[in-house]
């Protein structure tokens, strides 16, 4: 699972990346929201797996 999140992190940040017109200065909303999105899902797999790894080695 963590290398999962860290993988859905990556595409997440291209994304943000990528939302952005730098000839205009707009963000393309869909792409932006897509990649917040994925974001929050990754960082929530990572701290599960944080926390799962915790829990074995006590």
């Amino acid at each position: 699972m963590g290398k999962w999140g860290l993988f859905i992190l990556s595409i997440g940040c291209l994304l943000v990346l990528f939302s952005a017109n730098a000839r205009t200065g707009e963000y393309d909303i869909l792409s932006l929201i897509t990649a917040l999105f994925l974001i929050i899902l990754s960082i929530f797999l990572i701290r599960k797996e944080k926390k799962n790894n915790k829990n074995n080695e006590a």
